[in-house]
């Protein structure tokens, strides 16, 4: 199943839009205006940070798996008179016959990929000669440390929508702590204002992560050269063993 389809593209902005405006938003648009050119957002889903990049000024294309998340991003270009270049593909077999300026990758798009070594060295092909790689991957403390239950239904996420309608999804997950790999079951439900059942939707996510230096040495490895490093999104706060979210930009070399 294509991730992100269905009842999961439809309510993945309204479980974002309580977090308030993206964390990212200032950083990748500090690094393309120090650091202009075609850019390409790899896993844009419905716009989130990519239109208000293009807001910006900034020119960046899109790139997603899911086409009912990029029938989302159209709908939501077209209410701010915009005209995103979107391409629907695997972020790991993709092939624009051209070289960007820069790549981005964050919300944890990178710990999607199967393989995100050799993800990096596809990645490293789609970027010219000294183009530059953002990139924010995560470290699941809240399940390593066992505060959320392990193999039990949780609550995740649960917001009312502005026509009184509930969306809720709740959760559960299974570490493979040596291979590093968090596996995350969901079951997405949308209620009517009167308490029934609309819509349905389950699906599966697996990710993989990574600590700082192994993450380090996977960019190396691929031919890039880490530039900088910050912790939860925060430009005055150090990479270190306690860092939950990692945001790495390197270059290609």
């Amino acid at each position: 199943m294509t991730p992100y389809s269905s009842l999961e593209a439809l309510l993945h902005d309204a479980f974002w839009a309580e977090e308030g405006e993206p964390a990212e938003l200032a950083l990748l648009d500090e690094l393309l205006r120090e650091h202009p050119g075609p850019s390409l957002e790899i896993g844009c889903g419905s716009g989130r940070l990519l239109l208000p990049l293009l807001q910006k000024g900034h020119e960046v294309e899109g790139l997603d798996l899911s086409p009912d998340m990029l029938a989302l991003c159209r709908r939501a270009a077209a209410d701010l008179s915009l005209d995103p270049v979107l391409h629907e593909a695997d972020m790991t077999l993709f092939q624009p016959g051209k070289t960007y300026a820069s790549l981005l990758l964050p919300a944890f798009t990178l710990q999607l990929a199967p393989d995100p070594a050799a993800a990096l060295g596809h990645f490293h092909s789609l970027l010219a000669p000294g183009g530059l790689l953002y990139l924010s991957v995560f470290i699941p403390f809240a399940e390593l440390h066992r505060e959320l239950p392990e193999g039990e239904w949780y609550d995740d996420h649960r917001t009312t929508l502005p026509d009184g309608r509930t969306a809720a999804v709740e959760t559960r997950h299974s570490l493979d702590r040596k291979a590093r790999i968090l596996t995350r079951e969901h079951r997405y439900r949308l209620t009517r204002a009167d308490g029934s059942e609309e819509a349905s939707h389950e699906s599966t996510q697996t990710l993989r992560w990574f600590t700082a230096r192994q993450l380090r040495g996977l960019l190396q490895k691929a031919g890039f050269e880490p530039l900088h490093a910050v912790a939860d999104f925060d430009p005055e706060i150090p990479v270190d063993e306690e860092a939950q979210i990692i945001t790495v930009v390197a270059r290609r070399g």
